[in-house]
C-alpha cells in the first residue's frame, strides 16, 4: 500500500511538472467549413516546452456533435525544412521521436499524440484533420459548434486566435451568426459574409473555449447530416441567456473592481496621512539627532605617536589583553587556545607552574603545578589553573599535553563550561578596572537597533508610505553615526 502511495505521489508530481513545463506562446485554428457539412481544420501551435517527450491532444467522443475525425497529420515547421511526422497505430504514454498516433484511446477519447523529445527550447508544430458531420442542417439553420479546448487541458496559452471560413458567401451578413463560449475577456467578430474570427488572450489551464455558428442552411446543400427539427429561436434563446449570465458575472467583476478600487484609495490616503504624521515625529527626532551628534564629538588623538601601548596597565591577565586586543574583530572564544596558552605561561613567570621537557619522548612537555596560593590571581588565572589541576596526577600534581587532551576529551562539559566562564570573568574584571563599560555598549546597541528599525521603516515606506523614504532614511544615517560614536572601551588614561 505504502509503495503505491510513493508511486501515485510520484506520478501526480510528475504530471504537474510536465503541466508547468508546457505553454503555448501562440495558438491559431483555421476552420474550413464545407459544402458536405465537413471541416478542415489546420491547428498552429507555437509551444515552450521546458522537458517534455509527448504531447497530447484529446477530443470527447459526442455523436450528436461530429461523427468522427480523419485525415490526420501532425508536422514540425522548421526554418529549414518541415518535418513530416511519421503516423503509428499504437498508444503509447511516450511517443517515439517524429511519430505520432491519432486513435480512441483507453479513455474512450479521440487522441493525437506525437513526439516531441524536447529541453527547454519552443517548438512549432501544425496538426491537420478532418471533422465529419461537423455542420448539421435543421429545417431553419444550419449550425457548426465545436469545443475546441476542453476544461481538461493542462496547457495554458498566452493568445488563442482562429478563423472560421464558409465555403460560401451568405447572401445577408445579418443571417451569419456566431458566439464564442469561454473566459469573458475573449472575442468573436463577424468579419465578412463568409468569415468569423474569435480572440482569446491568457487563456488559462483547464478553461473551456469554444465557438458556435448559425448559417443558413442552403451554404450547405450538400450536407447529408439533416434534421427537420426548426432550431434557431432555441439556439437564440439559449445564446441570450448565456449573454445574460455573462453580462451579469462580467458586472459583478466591475463591481468588485471599482469596490476594490475604492478601498485602495482610501488606504492609500490613510496610509499617506499615518506616513505623514511619522514623517514629521521622525524630522522632529533629526533635529534631536543633529543636536546629540555635537555632545558626542569624533574623539581623535591629543598628540601624534608612533606607538602607543594597547594594554591599560601591565597588571592585566593574558585574558584580559586578549579581550582588548580582538574587541573590535572577533569573540575571544574564537582565541581560547591562545589565551589558556598565554595564561599558562603567565603562571609560569608567576611561580605557580614549570616546564620541563622529558627526555626519553620527544617534544613532549611536563607540567607541575606549585603548592602555591592562587588568592592574589586575578578570577580568570584562577579559573585556568583549577582546569589544569583537574588534568594533573593526583600524587605528582603534573600532566603532559597529551594528558590534558584525554581530560579534555573525556569531560568536554566540564571543561567547556569553564572555558565559557573565562570570557565573562574577563569582561566583569575589566568593567572593574574601568576599561569596558556595559551602559556604553547599551547605548551602542540601542542606536544600532534605531538605525536598523529606521531602514525597516524606509522600506516598508517605499511600498505604502513614500513620504516617509528620505525622513527614514537620514534618521537611520543619524543613528548609525551616534553609535559608532559610543566607544565601549572607556577612554580611561594608563598612569
Amino acid at each position: 500500500m505504502i509503495a503505491f502511495i510513493v508511486f501515485f505521489s510520484i506520478l501526480l508530481l510528475s504530471n504537474l511538472s510536465n503541466a508547468a513545463g508546457l505553454k503555448l506562446k501562440n495558438l491559431d485554428y483555421q476552420v474550413n467549413l464545407n459544402s458536405d457539412g465537413t471541416a478542415d481544420v489546420v491547428e498552429n501551435w507555437k509551444i515552450y516546452i521546458e522537458d517534455t517527450n509527448t504531447l497530447f491532444k484529446t477530443f470527447e467522443i459526442d455523436k450528436s456533435k461530429y461523427k468522427e475525425i480523419t485525415n490526420v497529420s501532425v508536422e514540425e515547421i522548421k526554418s529549414s525544412r518541415n518535418v513530416n511526422f511519421k503516423r503509428i497505430y499504437q498508444e503509447k504514454y511516450h511517443v517515439d521521436k517524429n511519430c505520432f498516433y491519432a486513435l480512441i484511446n483507453s479513455k474512450g477519447q479521440f487522441e493525437i499524440a506525437w513526439g516531441a523529445h524536447a529541453e527547454d527550447t519552443t517548438r512549432t508544430y501544425q496538426i491537420r484533420y478532418t471533422i465529419v458531420d461537423a455542420v448539421k442542417n435543421y429545417a431553419d439553420c444550419s449550425e457548426f459548434y465545436w469545443q475546441f479546448i476542453s476544461t481538461e487541458s493542462e496547457i495554458p496559452a498566452n493568445i488563442v486566435t482562429g478563423t472560421i471560413t464558409l465555403p460560401y458567401e451568405v447572401s445577408n451578413k445579418e443571417d451569419l451568426k456566431a458566439w464564442a463560449h469561454g473566459p469573458l475577456n475573449g472575442n468573436i467578430v463577424i468579419v465578412s459574409k463568409d468569415t468569423v474570427k474569435f480572440e482569446v488572450e491568457d487563456l488559462r489551464r483547464n478553461t473551456m473555449l469554444e465557438a458556435r455558428v448559425v448559417i443558413p442552411t442552403n451554404v450547405f446543400a450538400n450536407n447529408q447530416n439533416r434534421s427537420n427539427q426548426e432550431k434557431l429561436q432555441s439556439i437564440l434563446a439559449q445564446e441570450q441567456e448565456w449573454a445574460d449570465e455573462a453580462n451579469r458575472i462580467r458586472e459583478k467583476r466591475i463591481k468588485e473592481k471599482e469596490k476594490t478600487r475604492r478601498i485602495l484609495i482610501i488606504a492609500v490616503i490613510i496610509f499617506n496621512g499615518i506616513g505623514l504624521v511619522l514623517a514629521i515625529i521622525i524630522i522632529r527626532k533629526i533635529i534631536k539627532y543633529h543636536k546629540k551628534l555635537k555632545e558626542h564629538p569624533v574623539l581623535k588623538p591629543e598628540m601624534e605617536m608612533k606607538y602607543f601601548r594597547d594594554i591599560p596597565d601591565g597588571s592585566a591577565t593574558p585574558g584580559e589583553a586578549g579581550f582588548l586586543y580582538y574587541f573590535k574583530n572577533t569573540s575571544l572564544q574564537y582565541n581560547m587556545s591562545k589565551i589558556i596558552s598565554a595564561s599558562m605561561l603567565d603562571l609560569c613567570l608567576k611561580g605557580y607552574l614549570s616546564f620541563e621537557t622529558i627526555a626519553e619522548k620527544k617534544n613532549q612537555i611536563r607540567v607541575t603545578l606549585k603548592e602555591k596560593n592562587t588568592e592574589n590571581l586575578a578570577e580568570d588565572e584562577k579559573t585556568i589553573y583549577e582546569l589544569l589541576e583537574k588534568a594533573a596526577n593526583k600524587e605528582t600534581k603534573s600532566f603532559t599535553m597529551k594528558d590534558f587532551e584525554k581530560y579534555a576529551r573525556n569531560h568536554s562539559s566540564s571543561v567547556l563550561s569553564k572555558i565559557n566562564k573565562i570570557e565573562t570573568q574577563v569582561k566583569k574584571q575589566q568593567e572593574e578596572k574601568k576599561n569596558y563599560s556595559k551602559e556604553l555598549i547599551e547605548n551602542y546597541n540601542k542606536w544600532m537597533g534605531k538605525g536598523v528599525g529606521y531602514i525597516g521603516l524606509a522600506t516598508v515606506g517605499i511600498f505604502i508610505m513614500q513620504i516617509l523614504v528620505i525622513p527614514a532614511i537620514i534618521a537611520s544615517i543619524y543613528s548609525f553615526i551616534i553609535s559608532s560614536r559610543y566607544h565601549t572601551l572607556t577612554q580611561k588614561r594608563s598612569k
